[in-house]
């Protein structure tokens, strides 16, 4: 070939070979596909452990929080019923029925039955001396509570007793003669014998049984009576007008 020839018609590439810096593609084996494809496959199916967890101590706080719920209402419910009062008596007795006459009772102090019509202050009231059993019975009907000690209890017991009492309506506070115990706390036909001031029983016993609904024969009757208050019952001598 002359100079010439190469000059005017210069060798081109053969059609379809690869251009100037460009690599030739290597086509992907099927092996290779399918792998591709099965990782795919795993991570969409990959458990997600995280969100269950999750969810997991969600529902266990969730649990503990109704549990926790549950138990403190029974417990306050437990604490408001007399019947879980551990040494308390009740016996029931029938209302309304007026005496003007000295009764005599079984239980000592009495808890319920038959009284005078006129009832005892029991307006948070600390009476010195002993009143008389029927008047203090119908401060009972009426839904106060009604706490007694052993003459001669220590100084120490008789003031927890008489904050306990003072000023606290429907609540009344007196020594009592005989009594087998040092204090005993009496409502509507519920009696507890305690032999501190201090037991934790006697505060559990006013709260559950001042003016109980369910146990108060008379609820919402007065237990005002500035009169018996100045001039209070004796024993044997209870005040019938």
């Amino acid at each position: 070939m002359r100079e010439s020839d190469s000059m005017t018609n210069p060798t081109k590439p053969a059609s379809g070979g690869p251009n100037k810096g460009q690599q030739p593609k290597r086509p992907v084996s099927k092996g290779a596909t399918r792998a591709a494809q099965s990782k795919k496959i795993v991570n969409q199916r990959q458990t997600p452990w995280g969100l269950i967890i999750a969810a997991i101590v969600i529902v266990a706080l969730a649990v503990g929080v109704v549990g926790y719920a549950v138990h403190q209402n029974r417990s306050k419910a437990d604490y408001a019923n007399p019947a879980k009062i551990p040494g308390i008596t009740h016996k029931a007795f029938p209302s309304g029925e007026h005496k003007t006459t000295v009764l005599s009772y079984a239980e000592s102090p009495p808890i319920g039955g038959p009284h005078s019509p006129i009832w005892a202050d029991c307006s948070g009231t600390v009476y010195p001396n002993q009143i008389a059993n029927e008047n203090a019975v119908h401060d009972l009907e009426h839904g106060a509570v009604w706490i007694t000690y052993k003459p001669g209890l220590p100084s120490d017991q008789l003031d927890v007793l008489t904050k306990l009492a003072s000023g606290q309506d429907y609540t009344i506070l007196t020594p009592y003669a005989g009594l087998k115990t040092n204090v005993s706390l009496q409502a509507w036909g519920y009696q507890l014998f305690v032999d501190k001031a201090t037991d934790s029983r006697v505060k559990r016993f006013i709260k559950a049984l001042r003016l109980n609904q369910k146990n108060t024969p008379e609820l919402g009757a007065s237990c005002s009576n500035p009169a018996f208050k100045t001039t209070p019952s004796t024993p044997g001598h209870p005040t019938e007008s």
